[in-house]
Formats: C-alpha cells, structure tokens, sequence
C-alpha cells in the first residue's frame, strides 16, 4: 500500500527488500528483537507478524515518539502489543553507561491521594455555594422588590455554578487520567531499560 502510494514515507523500501531484512535479521516467534527503523512503523509491523506475538520487541525511537502509522494498518489484536516496548533512542547511550537515572516509580499510580484532595475542594466548594445562597435568600427576604428579575438571577447563578462545578470535575478528572498515564508510561519504560541492560537480543 505505501510502496504503491507514498513510497517516499517507508524510504522506497521495496517487498523483497524487507524480506530479506526479516530473513537475515534472525526474525521469529519467540526472541527478543530490538527494531530501530524510519519507514512509519512498517519494518516494525513485519517483525511483529513474523513473530506472531510470542516474544517481545523493543523499539527505538528519535525524537519525541514511536511513529507507528503503517503498524496499525496491520490490525493486530491487543495481546500482540503487551510484548511490544519502546524507548527513546536518546537514552540509549546512557542506559550502556550505566548513568540513566529513571526516577523512582511509586507504589501506586497516586490516586487515593488525590480523591482525598478532590473531595476536600468539593465539600468546600458546595459549602461556599450554600453560604452564597443563603446571603441571597435572606436578601431576597429584606428587599421583596422585583422578584422575578432576582428569581432570573438566581437561576442563572445556580446554572453557572453547576456548569463551574462540571468544569472543575472534569478538569480534575483529566489531571488525575494524565498522571496515571505518565505513572505507566515510566514503569514501561523502566521495564524496557531493565531488557536492554541484559543486552542478549536475538536480532
């Protein structure tokens, strides 16, 4: 498909070309690969259907991410990525020397400590929403002079409450899926500097 459509994207790397690589690369089910490749995933999707998903795969990677556009045209199913691992190419130098410092990874993805926060900062929340209500009604009270115009206000006020509060929920929500994100994201990375370190790929 890319060869036919935008060679220039896996290098005009040819059929017969990356078959030879798989061939010569010592590729099949049941090693330990390390793939370095710029093709957008495509020699990297190869190796993982010559393997069938038994063994594992360690890709390296410049700049900021794997790129694996042509991997997930392959459609493989999910137990073939649990194998699958990835590191930035950067690191590599300084994992051999022995100077990589991963950061010590916590117990747990720190969850429980921020629930307790969340729920502290909704409790005063609504408790600063009810104080607000109550100044108001007891204004309301005092004053008895346009109603319904206040009644407007009161409305609006608790509409936009509600949607400050759906705000902040959701933000908290998205901090709290972010750093359980990065709290995996180090532990597999962490594993991965562990398989390099035994520095006994097969290919």
């Amino acid at each position: 498909m890319y060869y036919a459509r935008e060679p220039g994207k896996i290098i005009h790397l040819r059929y017969d070309t990356l078959a030879q690589m798989l061939t010569l690369g010592n590729v099949r089910a049941g090693n330990k690969m390390v793939v370095m490749e710029t093709c957008a995933g495509l020699v990297l999707g190869a190796v993982m259907e010559r393997m069938g998903g038994y063994g594992s795969i360690i890709q390296l990677y410049p700049g900021g991410g794997p790129v694996r556009a042509a991997t997930s045209c392959f459609g493989f199913p999910k137990p073939f990525y649990n194998n699958l691992h990835e590191f930035p190419l950067s690191k590599v130098d300084s994992l051999l020397c022995g100077t990589l410092s991963m950061e010590a990874l916590p117990s747990e993805p720190e969850d429980a400590a921020l629930t307790e926060e969340e729920t502290n900062g909704l409790v005063d929340e609504k408790q600063t929403s009810v104080q607000g209500t109550e100044e108001e009604s007891s204004a309301e009270t005092a004053m008895e002079i346009n109603q319904t115009v206040e009644q407007e206000t009161m409305d609006i006020n608790a509409e936009d409450a509600e949607i400050k509060e759906n705000k902040e929920r959701e933000n908290k929500e998205n901090v709290r899926e972010k750093q359980r994100k990065q709290w995996e994201r180090r532990k597999k990375l962490t594993e991965t500097a562990a398989l390099l370190r035994e520095k006994n790929a097969d290919g």
